[in-house]
């Protein structure tokens, strides 16, 4: 789903204070500004744009834009 894509880019770019695009793989192994807390700030965002809850278990290995689209795209069609 292009929307998710780049609305998941449009967010990271907000949040990290730098340009995010769709087709890149933010990450937060080499993005300085994606620490722990940041984290949990994107998590909640997403959560509230995309009016869906990740599973608790599933939350930490969330940390690339790739993976964060591809859960967000799951909860979509549950």
């Amino acid at each position: 789903m292009q929307h998710i894509e780049t609305e998941v880019a449009r967010l990271l770019s907000l949040l990290l204070g730098q340009a995010v695009v769709p087709e890149s793989n933010m990450c937060m192994a080499t993005c300085p500004a994606w620490d722990s807390m940041k984290h949990i700030e994107i998590i909640m965002t997403l959560e509230e744009h995309f009016q869906v809850s990740f599973a608790p278990q599933d939350i930490p290995a969330l940390t690339t834009q790739a993976l964060l689209v591809a859960k967000l795209q799951e909860l979509a069609h549950a």
